[in-house]
């Protein structure tokens, strides 16, 4: 007799841990949901690279699933978390991982639903989606719901471009280079995750040689830097190249040029005649980078010079001179001459190169 009473006084008090265990249980998604699935990237270059994949709930009227709510996942080729979790927004993530192999990755996201049915008869059960009499109880109906991408492994490059910004610099005061590889596949599809390397043979690459592998666009960066003793003999351009792994291992890769504009100066002057007969007016037209430093050494043919960028000089007898302008850049010590044979007065313009 004790023990049936401490068995009915059990009773409540198990009811009460059921009902508890009913409030945690999982949320289900309700009946019309719709599940979506995405992959970035979609085209993985390496057969060991990643892709995260995000799976979003939604019910029949947009809102997102219950947070908590259990999505499966699988593919056929590579590794992925098995279960993931709805979040409050009604999104998931996982990541895919390439195991080596290479091809299509199909990946598959499930969720249970439960949709409600109709009422059964009088003590029957309800059944599926249909009506019975009044005073039965509610009955349900269960299924799965789906949604796959596919997600390519191991795509190898097809072509590969190279930009440099600015696509030129001057010898006495280089700045940076901003190497941009752009990497895409036999589809013309951009390459995420392709392994590039960029080559100089003047300058530094802030990559050091090192692999550089490409964003989600495509795109893979690097940066060269000069100083001016890399530029010392004065090369015309500077080849840079970037190259990565196309089909079988074979290499696929591009060059740029950047120019490199001389410091050498060009010198070149013309001349006119001044206020009198004898007075010459010389005006200086040199070229170069790095013009605002050029030192200026005139020889006006009669045993006179002058150090002025643009002087006027006055002869002592009308004749022909040879007048000779020689232009230095101090900080490389290059220089160059222009040259005229001039007669005095000077009737017209007269020009030295």
């Amino acid at each position: 007799m004790r023990h049936a009473v401490r068995l009915l006084l059990l009773l409540p008090l198990l009811a009460v841990v059921a009902a508890l265990g009913c409030d945690k249980a999982t949320p289900t998604a309700p009946s019309g949901s719709i599940l979506t699935i995405s992959a970035n990237p979609a085209l993985v270059a390496s057969a060991t690279g990643t892709s995260t994949i995000t799976v979003t709930g939604r019910r029949s009227n947009g809102s997102p699933l219950a947070e908590g709510t259990e999505i499966r996942l699988s593919t056929n080729i590579g590794a992925i978390d098995n279960l993931v979790t709805l979040n409050g927004s009604g999104v998931a993530t996982a990541t895919l991982r390439g195991d080596g192999r290479v091809g299509k990755a199909t990946v598959t996201a499930t969720a249970g639903t439960l949709a409600g049915g109709g009422s059964g008869g009088s003590g029957g059960s309800g059944g599926s989606g249909g009506s019975g009499g009044s005073g039965g109880g509610g009955g349900s109906s269960s299924g799965v719901l789906t949604a796959s991408i596919e997600v390519e492994i191991g795509t190898s490059a097809k072509t590969i471009t190279l930009q440099a910004t600015p696509t030129s610099i001057e010898s006495l005061d280089p700045v940076p280079i901003s190497l941009l590889a752009l990497v895409r596949d036999s589809r013309g599809q951009v390459l995420a995750d392709a392994e590039v390397n960029f080559k100089t043979a003047i300058g530094r690459l802030a990559s050091r040689g090192a692999i550089v592998r490409t964003n989600s666009k495509g795109e893979a960066r690097d940066t060269l830097t000069f100083s001016q003793a890399d530029l010392a003999n004065n090369p015309s351009t500077v080849t840079v190249s970037a190259q990565t792994a196309g089909s079988d291992g074979a290499l696929v890769s591009t060059d740029f040029n950047v120019r490199v504009l001389s410091s050498e100066p060009q010198a070149a002057f013309s001349c006119a005649k001044g206020t009198t007969n004898l007075e010459v007016i010389f005006s200086n037209e040199s070229t170069g980078p790095g013009r605002a430093s050029y030192v200026y050494t005139w020889d006006f043919g009669d045993n006179l010079s002058s150090n002025e960028q643009n002087p006027r000089h006055t002869y002592t007898a009308e004749s022909q001179y040879t007048v000779q302008l020689t232009v230095r850049e101090p900080t490389s010590g290059l220089t160059d001459s222009a040259v005229a044979r001039i007669t005095v007065p000077v009737s017209g313009a007269c020009s030295g190169i």
